[in-house]
C-alpha cells in the first residue's frame, strides 16, 4: 500500500505515520508539508492508495487541491484529516471528492478504528458525520470532479451544452461526455432530473 500525507504540521504527520505502521508493515508512506511538494510526489510517483489531506494548507485551498489530486491520482482514497470543522464544510469537501473524514482530535479508540478501516480501503466517517446526516447521494457526489460540479451548476441555470462549453473553454463533445458520466453517477436519465438533483443538493448544503 502507498500512502501520501499532506499536512504542514510535523507532529500530526508523525502521529499518523506511527498509527498506520502499527497495523501493517506492507506500506510506503510519503509526507508533504506543502501542497507544492505533494504535487511533485503526485507527478513523479505511481498511484497512491490513500491520500490524507489537511484542510488548512499554507499554500493551497482545499477544493482546487482536490481537483489536482483527482487528476494525478484518480483512484486514490482521499481522506480529509483536519481539526473538527462545521458540518457544512465537511459536506462540501465530501461533495468535492473526499471519501473519508478523520478529525485530528478524534479519540484514540476512534482513530485506531478509522485507520484499520482505511487500510482495508473502507470508508470512514466519525459518529457526527454518519451518512444519514449527510446529503443524499453523497457517495455518488464523491465520484464527481470539480469540473463536473461546475457543469452541473451551469446546467441548473438552464444553459445549453454549447453555452456551457463556451463558458468553460471546452468542446461540446467534452460536455456530452461529462454529462453522461454525471447522469450515471447520480443515477438520473436526463437533464431535467439532473437539474432537480442539483437544486435539491444545494438546498441541503445550505440548510
Amino acid at each position: 500500500m502507498k500512502i501520501l500525507i499532506i499536512d504542514s504540521q510535523f507532529f500530526t504527520r508523525a502521529g499518523l505515520i506511527h498509527l498506520c505502521t502499527s497495523y501493517t508493515t506492507d506500506v510506503s508512506i510519503f509526507e508533504a508539508a506543502t501542497f507544492e511538494l505533494a504535487i511533485d510526489y503526485l507527478k513523479h510517483s505511481d498511484q497512491y492508495n490513500l491520500i490524507f489531506i489537511d484542510m488548512d494548507l499554507p499554500d493551497a485551498e482545499i477544493r482546487p487541491s482536490l481537483a489536482i489530486i483527482k487528476k494525478y491520482a484518480p483512484i486514490a482514497h482521499i481522506v480529509l484529516y483536519c481539526w473538527s470543522r462545521p458540518m457544512s464544510e465537511i459536506r462540501q469537501a465530501l461533495a468535492s471528492g473526499i471519501r473519508s473524514y478523520l478529525p485530528k482530535n478524534a479519540s484514540a479508540e476512534d482513530a485506531k478504528m478509522a485507520i484499520r478501516a482505511l487500510l482495508e480501503n473502507d470508508r470512514y466517517l466519525p459518529d457526527e458525520s454518519k451518512m444519514n446526516e449527510l446529503p443524499h447521494n453523497t457517495q455518488a457526489e464523491s465520484f464527481l470532479s470539480p469540473r463536473q460540479l461546475e457543469i452541473m451548476q451551469l446546467l441548473a441555470q438552464g444553459l445549453s451544452n454549447k453555452e456551457i462549453a463556451t463558458i468553460l473553454g471546452i468542446t461540446e463533445g467534452t460536455i456530452r461526455v461529462h454529462l453522461s458520466a454525471i447522469f450515471k453517477a447520480i443515477k438520473v436519465s436526463n437533464r431535467t432530473e439532473a437539474t432537480l438533483w442539483y437544486l435539491l443538493r444545494q438546498k441541503r448544503l445550505v440548510s
